[in-house]
């Protein structure tokens, strides 16, 4: 008992009223007592409020049965009492009843029957049974399977509130449920009554079989109730009809369980009847069956809700816990869902992206180029695309990534996008790697067909001539061509032998690294200026073959003034070529030593002369390999600059040096001691 219990006290007497409240208000504070006169008082009284209990007298009872009756059939599950004062010999007393039913006046049609069967259900009701005891009639029988449907979640359940309920007490023969397999096209019966305990229930009711059309096959195509009233006589085929007549049925209906598109199966019921069914048992048995009907309709949605739901969660874990970034946006483009691998490729919190838009980890083109994606998408009716696009993280980071987008759409109806970002950032490294192995390739091809070639013909033609003249001095041009042979050799297999990535680093000193470069190649008398370089992460071999061929092209085509001398024997330099090498310090490009007050840190290093320098149009494609094919080119060696210093990840870059010769920068290198 708690302070939501109410009790309603109906009496045409207003002090009668009082009196049966007063005890109640006294003894049980926590029961709230309220009074209503009449029939339309105590009806929009219970209607509005929480009422458990509805209490009135005999006298009032007497005048308006209609007032109790009324209540019974609107809320049946309410508690009903009646008091009734009485004298007898021994004292007089008041009587307290409970109305569990109302009939019709005794000895009127169909009254004595009702009041035998309530008393008969009461007497043959298992005790332990919840459902209250009914009477035979029509409207009692639709109320006691509608009061037992209200919990029912299980077959078992079903059984209790329908099967039972119809047999109980003998208002019918047998009931029974069967259950309409698609798969099988049969009818399988998974419910039976209790009161026939040996009928042949095993047995499965096919559909469909191109034999003459049984009973349950029409009711099903139908989806209408069909009732046989003379089932002896009935020439069609009905479940357990040899059964059923052998037990004294008389008749049998069938109703279909169906709910708009979905079939569940029938509801079958016998009697024992000399008449059969009247209408109104049929019109009760179709609202039976109606209730079973959703019953069934509301176990299956939610059983496929707890499916869904299931599937739900299983998708919920393999979003969570997939190594790629899962989001899903809203029509606008702000996030509605995103998964822990998005967080952890982003930096961001789950509650910093919620809400936000996608331009927090896009830049603006990628964005647009999403946008027209999805227009795309939309146009064609298709359901997914793929694109390629840079990830921006929280601390500024770019990651090249691969976005898989899909359509959220609803009957026609664009709700937003769902979308798998994958860091494709190995995926980047090897396609460059790819790039450079193809022109590498085709850059080999060229040399054995052009530029190995040229020598080669220059040496067997000058070969041939000294054959024919018996003179030695043409040898000197075969070996001319010989070395120069010896040279683009000597660069590709540098290229060969070093342009791959670079998978392991060492610290390396650069000073000592460029002085050894510039040790093992002939400079002519240039000389070499170097600064502190510090200690950077390479591989050492790799780096001093890109120098050496470095310093060889500054030598070679960088010499300020080359050119006859006074007697015109010999060419000879008219000044000295200076290199320098230096690191480049925070994001300027210039030329500054290290610990310079302009800079902030090391993040890369310089190489350059004050020779001739490299002409505006052609240091934009120094480094390509179509360089090598000309004779006044600059050779193959800036292209291997350009493939080692790429395999450490760095970048080169040919510009003008201060004194207008030329000068390439290094940036993108590492330099563990100052880290």
């Amino acid at each position: 008992m708690n302070e939501s219990n109410r009790v309603l006290c109906v009496c045409d007497s207003a002090s009668l009223r009082e009196q049966l409240a007063a005890p109640l208000e006294r003894a049980y504070p926590q029961v709230a007592v309220h009074t209503a006169a009449g029939f339309d008082a105590a009806i929009d009284y219970i209607e509005r409020g929480n009422v458990d209990c509805v209490v009135s007298d005999h006298e009032t009872l007497a005048r308006s049965p209609a007032i109790m009756q009324a209540i019974r059939e609107r809320y049946p599950d309410l508690t009903l009492l009646t008091v009734s004062e009485y004298d007898a010999d021994g004292g007089s007393g008041t009587a307290i009843a409970e109305v569990v039913d109302f009939v019709d006046e005794m000895n009127d049609p169909g009254s004595d029957e009702a009041f035998a069967g309530r008393v008969a259900t009461s007497v043959a009701r298992d005790p332990s049974d919840a459902a209250p005891p009914g009477g035979p009639r029509p409207e009692d029988i639709v109320r006691d399977v509608k009061q037992g449907l209200v919990d029912a979640s299980s077959p078992m359940e079903i059984q209790q509130a329908v099967c039972d309920q119809l047999t109980l007490g003998g208002r019918y023969t047998f009931a029974w449920i069967g259950e309409y397999d698609t798969g099988e096209q049969q009818v399988v019966p998974w419910v039976t009554g209790s009161a026939v305990d040996d009928w042949p229930v095993s047995e499965t009711f096919s559909v469909g079989t191109g034999t003459p059309e049984t009973l349950v096959e029409r009711v099903l195509r139908k989806r209408r109730t069909e009732v046989v009233q003379d089932l002896p006589a009935y020439s069609g085929t009905v479940p357990w009809k040899e059964a059923a007549v052998d037990r004294g049925c008389t008749a049998t209906a069938l109703a279909p369980l169906a709910i708009e598109d979905e079939l569940y199966g029938v509801l079958g019921v016998y009697t024992d009847a000399r008449d059969g069914f009247d209408e109104m048992e049929r019109s009760a048995f179709e609202e039976m069956a109606e209730d079973v009907s959703n019953v069934l309709h509301a176990m299956a949605l939610q059983g496929r809700i707890e499916q869904q739901d299931r599937a739900l969660r299983r998708y919920e874990r393999l979003v969570e816990t997939v190594g790629d970034g899962m989001y899903a946006l809203d029509d606008e483009g702000h996030f509605m869902t995103v998964n822990n691998g998005l967080l952890e490729m982003t930096g961001y919190s789950r509650e910093g992206l919620l809400g936000e838009h996608i331009s927090i980890v896009m830049d603006d083109e990628a964005v647009e180029a999403g946008r027209s994606e999805i227009r795309a998408l939309l146009a064609a009716d298709d359901d997914n695309t793929s694109v390629e696009m840079d990830l921006y993280t929280k601390d500024g980071r770019v990651i090249p990534s691969e976005n898989q987008i899909a359509l959220l759409e609803d009957e026609g109806e664009f709700h937003g996008t769902v979308g798998v970002v994958r860091d494709i950032t190995e995926r980047k490294r090897r396609e460059r790697e790819l790039e450079r192995q193809n022109e590498r390739l085709e850059a080999f091809a060229e040399i054995v067909s052009h530029d190995l070639r040229n020598p080669l013909s220059v040496a067997q033609g000058y070969l041939d001539l000294a054959v024919e003249t018996d003179e030695t001095d043409q040898l000197d041009h075969v070996v001319g061509a010989l070395d120069r042979m010896e040279d683009i050799i000597g660069d590709v297999l540098a290229l060969a032998r070093h342009g791959q990535t670079v998978t392991e680093t060492e610290p390396t000193d650069l000073t000592a690294t460029v002085e050894e470069a510039w040790g093992n190649v002939s400079t002519d008398g240039a000389s070499l200026s170097v600064d502190d370089l510090g200690t950077a992460a390479a591989d050492r071999s790799r780096v001093l073959r890109m120098l050496e061929n470095l310093f060889r092209n500054a030598v070679e085509h960088g010499s300020p003034k080359t050119g006859p001398s006074s007697d015109g024997d010999e060419d000879h330099d008219e000044a000295a070529l200076t290199v320098r090498a230096g690191l480049l310090m925070g994001d300027r490009q210039t030329e500054q030593a290290a610990g310079s007050p302009d800079g902030t840190q090391p993040v890369g290093f310089f190489i350059a002369d004050d020779g001739t320098g490299i002409p505006e149009n052609i240091r934009e494609n120094a480094f390509e390999s179509s360089f090598t094919t000309s004779e006044d080119g600059l050779g193959l060696g800036l292209w291997v600059v350009r493939e080692v210093a790429s395999a450490h990840g760095w970048t080169v870059t040919a510009r003008e040096s201060e004194s207008g010769g030329a000068r390439f920068e290094f940036s993108g290198v590492e330099f563990p001691e100052t880290e």
